[in-house]
């Protein structure tokens, strides 16, 4: 069955936004281009509008209108609007043909009716006797409804419907297997008519599969849908039909925007960063003749202790910081010619403590000293 999603029109604004949601389903799926021999028999077809209130709050509707298309062109859906049989599932409301607007029109038995967040309801226009010519054609479904006290106001949504080739098909779209290890490989397959051109999107890519019915993708990293996209008919009414199929991966890599963490955070691996990060902050500096310093974190952020003048002439000394945080203590673990650093990654409220360590010489090598920095990766 044929889903299709609601779009608004170009110049619908946020304060004429349908107040309901609307859902529209074909049978077939998807709907058929009657031959274009006048004489044979028309193809028949079905839409179903599925209608909901969203909000919790209901909403006053004094009529819905779905205006369907007739005559002989390609954005046409049907060739005679008398031959449809409407529905419409709401106790208490009927429908009819408004023959002049091309639109059948769904009333309540009074001036208008609450529709709240339990009174679901379908449209059915059945019998539809479907246009000669392919391409595709806007349903429209304007509901005239209100909140509270406010003035009822038209609202429309827009529904674009094709209608195909009498031999095409596009269907079993599938990915295999549907969930993989992170790098995993998968094989998708559909079946298709050889009447139409047909591309396959994901992520960025965007490639012809015109001449394919399967294709194998390598070293997947991350959570994927794949669309399949079939065009047909005159390019200035092209007909469009889209399959989807997903893989799920196993720990996939992640590509995301802003990351709010409210729970703790573990990296197994290495923390890089390819966006603005703030450099770091000089916030003091510590000596050989202090035994330590503290350092309260305002955010989650990196501090980082280095030991300048490390090799005092003719001390043999090498000045080294260590840092310690919540039991954690880390040490320099090299014995580098010119300086000693260390990091230690904090939470927002850890204290830290910076020590100055050395090794070799006599005494307290009260002439050298480390600075300490900052570096933050949050702002809480």
């Amino acid at each position: 069955m044929t889903v299709v999603i609601q779009t608004q029109d170009a110049d619908t604004t946020a304060a004429n936004d349908p107040l309901l949601s609307y859902t529209l389903s074909t049978t077939p799926s998807p709907l058929k281009a009657s031959p274009e021999n006048p004489q044979a028999p028309e193809e028949i077809g079905e839409i179903v509008i599925s209608v909901a209130r969203q909000s919790g709050t209901p909403a006053d509707v004094e009529w819905i209108r779905v205006k369907v298309p007739a005559g002989t062109m390609a954005p046409d859906l049907a060739t005679d609007l008398t031959k449809i049989s409407p529905r419409i599932s709401l106790t208490g409301w009927t429908v009819r043909l408004d023959a002049t607007a091309k639109e059948f029109v769904c009333t309540p038995t009074g001036s208008h009716a609450p529709i709240g967040p339990d009174t679901g309801f379908t449209i059915q226009l059945s019998d539809i006797p479907i246009s000669r010519k392919v391409g595709t054609a806007p349903i429209t479904v304007t509901e005239r409804s209100r909140t509270g006290s406010a003035a009822f106001q038209n609202r429309p949504s827009v529904f674009n419907l094709g209608k195909f080739p009498a031999d095409f098909y596009l269907r079993n779209f599938l990915c295999e297997p549907s969930i993989i290890p992170n790098g995993g490989d998968v094989l998708l397959t559909w079946e298709r008519s050889a009447n139409a051109t047909y591309e396959l999107l994901y992520g960025d890519v965007n490639r012809d599969v015109t001449n394919r019915t399967s294709l194998p993708l390598e070293g997947i990293k991350s959570d994927t849908t794949f669309y399949l996209r079939a065009t047909t008919g005159d390019p200035t009414n092209p007909v469009i039909r889209i399959l989807s199929a997903q893989v799920s991966v196993i720990k996939p890599d992640l590509d995301i925007g802003n990351l709010t963490v409210h729970g703790d955070t573990v990296l197994n691996g290495t923390l890089t960063s390819n966006g603005p990060v703030e450099s770091p902050t000089a916030i003091g500096d510590f000596n050989a003749g202090i035994s330590s310093r503290y350092y309260t974190a305002e955010c989650y952020g990196m501090l980082f202790a280095a030991g300048f003048n490390n090799t005092r002439v003719g001390s043999g000394i090498q000045f080294f910081p260590t840092l310690k945080a919540n039991g954690v203590e880390v040490k320099t673990t090299v014995d580098p010619m010119d300086q000693g650093s260390v990091s230690l990654l904090l939470r927002k409220g850890e204290r830290a403590e910076i020590l100055a360590s050395w090794r070799g010489g006599t005494g307290v090598p009260e002439g050298l000293s480390g600075g300490i920095y900052w570096i933050p990766l949050g702002i809480g």
